[in-house]
């Protein structure tokens, strides 16, 4: 009974984790690359929670509690593909 529990949890945390790639995104400013996309990505994640960004996510329709994360990359430039 405990294994299954924990293959759950394990199931449970990969499927449910952030992970943002830079081949996941294209910028507007091509003479940005995978350097600045983690800058950004970074302060975005922490930012996430703004509500002007969640506001700029939904308005670009996306949903979800991964709203305003892409509607501040979206601001800085990032398009998600």
């Amino acid at each position: 009974m405990i294994r299954v529990g924990l293959i759950l949890v394990f199931i449970l945390s990969v499927g449910c984790s952030e992970d943002r790639r830079f081949e996941d995104f294209i910028n507007e400013d091509s003479g940005k690359g995978e350097q600045e996309f983690q800058e950004d990505s970074q302060k975005c994640t922490a930012n996430k929670d703004k509500f002007s960004h969640k506001i700029r996510g939904r308005e670009l329709g996306f949903e979800g509690e991964h709203a305003g994360y892409l509607g501040c990359m979206k601001l800085k430039g990032w398009s998600h593909h």
